[in-house]
């Protein structure tokens, strides 16, 4: 095999790890790094390459990404000690992680400056759409590290929306949808407990939003996920609530007011001080219920 098809994954969390499957081939070597050896080891089982940091997997991929929980995570798998940036190999970094656009702007400089491009692909869809392959990835970047990643994305993503050719404009778009995400996540949660201690089935008020004006994501996501009682996306609550604050760092930078995602954040804040961060982030419905003291279950979780 030569060097094109050697890929790179760096952070096999939920969604890391049903990504770096997806990129398993006949054809091609996917070589991974994570901090805990049985995720690695997983992955290991169905054919892909372990390796003891990001360094030696940019030594072995001309193309690396990366679905990590921080920006502070990604500085050190790129720029740390062992970090992605010295390999010898790496020509292409993918960051796929929801970092905010300063993170990626000021990652895809230092980069450049060692001849390496930088494409901007955070992803939506959740776990599941990840192992499908069926993401949708939010794009930027100059189009010839485009054209050298493009074949990998194909097999993660159903949709690939092309944002423009400067790292920070995928990052930019994620954070508008997640805006949306977690704002209406909150508004559904309480919108559900009203209606719930008003004495209606929960089952009936999720049929009824299904058909009407306040469809939504996020109330799809309530009741697949939360008024069975399974709380089982498969997202972290601390994931949404970090997503949260780099959007509001972000309308701070901009000076965009955004009084309604401030209220909001309140919410999933007040989730991460009750010790709540690795709860599924469907859980977010749970504080509202404690808040109303009322229960929103469907009929088979009364």
């Amino acid at each position: 095999m030569n060097a094109s098809t050697h890929i790179g994954f760096l952070g096999l969390g939920n969604m890391g790890a049903a990504m770096a499957l997806r990129l398993l081939h006949p054809e091609s070597q996917l070589h991974v790094f994570d901090p805990n050896p049985d995720a690695v080891a997983q992955l290991v089982a169905v054919g892909a390459i372990a390796h003891a940091s990001p360094r030696s997997v940019a030594d072995s991929a001309s193309v690396v990404m990366a679905c990590l929980p921080s920006s502070a995570a990604c500085e050190e798998a790129i720029f740390g000690q062992d970090g992605v940036a010295a390999g010898r190999l790496m020509r292409t970094y993918v960051e796929m992680s929801t970092i905010g656009p300063t993170a990626i702007v000021s990652i895809a400089n230092r980069l450049s400056q060692k001849n390496i491009g930088t494409i901007d692909a955070p992803v939506s869809g959740g776990p599941a759409a990840a192992r499908a392959g069926a993401l949708t990835i939010m794009l930027s970047g100059n189009g010839d590290d485009v054209a050298r990643a493009t074949r990998w994305l194909g097999f993660i993503a159903k949709k690939i929306h092309r944002l423009g050719d400067q790292a920070g404009q995928a990052q930019a778009m994620k954070l508008v949808n997640n805006i949306m995400l977690a704002a209406n996540m909150a508004v559904a949660s309480e919108a559900l407990a009203i209606g719930a201690k008003a004495g209606l089935n929960a089952d009936v008020m999720s049929e009824v939003i299904r058909s009407s004006t306040g469809q939504s994501a996020a109330a799809d996501i309530l009741a697949r996920c939360a008024l069975t009682g399974a709380f089982d996306f498969g997202a972290h609550l601390s994931i949404v609530a970090k997503d949260v604050e780099l959007a509001i760092a972000e309308a701070r930078a901009l000076e965009v007011p955004v009084p309604v995602l401030d209220e909001a954040r309140c919410l999933w804040k007040t989730a991460i001080e009750q010790g709540r961060g690795r709860d599924d982030f469907t859980s977010i419905l749970k504080i509202v219920e404690e808040r109303g003291d009322v229960l929103v279950r469907g009929a088979m979780q009364q």
